[in-house]
């Protein structure tokens, strides 16, 4: 159950839906994109609006991964959201990984002459991308499948099992980087892991959807529960902060002290791992398990570093590279700040702290911030407003949906 209760008592569901929308019309305004002189309709998020790069991406699998999820969350109140889902995963569809068809090519670049094709010739998969997909997929099957032509629960299976093929080791069954860890020969990234990736809810969910891959799942979860634990005996103790990366040292994965794959904060809370308040928090919510230690304990350090004030928290921890829990980031980056919502709803107890943190996301508007932060600003007042729902939910109803059939 969601402890959203102080966000409707101060401001009504209504109040919260109305907010919700009008922020995902100024996204969708500001981030979609339609592929033009194609034969297929598609769609794509354009992530480097804010930040262009030098090779000219448009997009990446990570963020046709929130496209997956967000429109058909969505769809309640945007009637046009299943056809941008249909458009979207068309795009997904026209750019797979050189090493798995069922799996998405991590970037692509718009040429000179106006194409968009992929950043390089063989250009490989993003695991959480992927996951994401998946996992949205699963959602349009719950709300469309049996009316449709398009067999989205078939679709989730296929990607599902790629990603147990090509992204799971079969020894330790850590979820690697992407297919690209098993593509490339002797690579030096196969006792690597992304802490953003345990995904647990998406994986309980894939099970749900494929009991054939149950016992592999439960291999991977374990997996996943056994890496946190031993974190939260280390540096973590304290925090329950989790690194952007995890390495194989002995038979364990441990917080990198040197650069792994991004940068000299691999072994930090930065910009992969600022994720994990909210994705580690989807399976307490969403499937009914125990609060964790590591969400207690990462709960109640958050409020105590900021003095329960959110626009403190800053955009980045030390981990194993200086004193845990010190901060070496800035502040005002929702990118770091909006999971901490999530998060704040696996609890009772926390419910001004939960105002507060909306009341900050509220304040920055969409233009001054990142496609990162505003994406994951919308994923976290979605679930905070109690307009998330899981493929396996029964729960779920398309509630007033006459009251917000309207094109945005």
């Amino acid at each position: 159950m969601i402890h959203n209760k102080a966000l409707i008592n101060l401001y009504s569901q209504e109040k919260l839906n109305d907010t919700l929308i009008y922020f995902y019309s100024l996204w969708k305004k500001r981030y979609l994109r339609t592929v033009e002189n194609v034969s297929t309709q598609m769609e794509y998020l354009f992530y480097s609006l804010d930040q262009p790069t030098a090779n000219n991406a448009v997009t990446v699998s990570e963020a046709m991964g929130y496209a997956a999820v967000i429109f058909p969350l969505m769809s309640r109140f945007d009637v046009d959201a299943k056809n941008h889902f249909i458009r979207t995963y068309n795009y997904i569809k026209n750019y797979p990984s050189v090493y798995n068809k069922n799996l998405m090519a991590w970037q692509q670049i718009k040429t000179p002459d106006g194409k968009i094709v992929n950043a390089e010739e063989k250009t490989d998969s993003a695991t959480d991308g992927d996951m994401d997909i998946s996992y949205g997929l699963l959602l349009a099957h719950k709300l469309w499948g049996k009316n449709d032509k398009i067999s989205y629960k078939d679709e989730a299976i296929k990607r599902i099992n790629d990603l147990l093929d090509s992204c799971v080791d079969k020894t330790d069954y850590i979820i690697t980087l992407g297919d690209w860890v098993q593509g490339i020969p002797n690579s030096t990234f196969k006792n690597v892991t992304r802490s953003s990736d345990f995904m647990m809810h998406h994986l309980i969910e894939f099970g749900k959807a494929n009991p054939a891959k149950t016992a592999q799942l439960r291999k991977v979860m374990d997996r996943i529960n056994s890496i946190i634990n031993d974190q939260l005996m280390r540096e973590s103790k304290d925090t329950g902060l989790m690194p952007d990366f995890f390495i194989k040292s002995g038979d364990k994965y441990i917080a990198p002290k040197k650069k792994v794959l991004e940068s000299s904060h691999d072994g930090d809370y930065f910009t992969n791992s600022c994720r994990t308040p909210w994705r580690y928090s989807m399976d307490i919510l969403f499937n009914n398990y125990k609060v964790t230690k590591q969400m207690n304990t990462l709960n109640n350090w958050i409020r105590k570093t900021t003095s329960q004030a959110a626009k403190n928290i800053k955009s980045g921890y030390y981990i194993a590279n200086g004193t845990p829990g010190s901060s070496f980031g800035t502040s005002d980056n929702l990118a770091f700040i909006a999971p901490f919502l999530v998060a704040s709803l696996t609890e009772p107890g926390n419910d001004q702290w939960t105002l507060d943190i909306w009341k900050v996301l509220m304040e920055k508007p969409i233009e001054k911030c990142t496609f990162y932060e505003n994406t994951l600003k919308l994923m976290a007042m979605i679930i905070a407003t109690g307009n998330w729902f899981s493929p396996s939910s029964t729960e779920y109803v398309m509630k007033n949906r006459s009251q917000y059939n309207i094109h945005i």
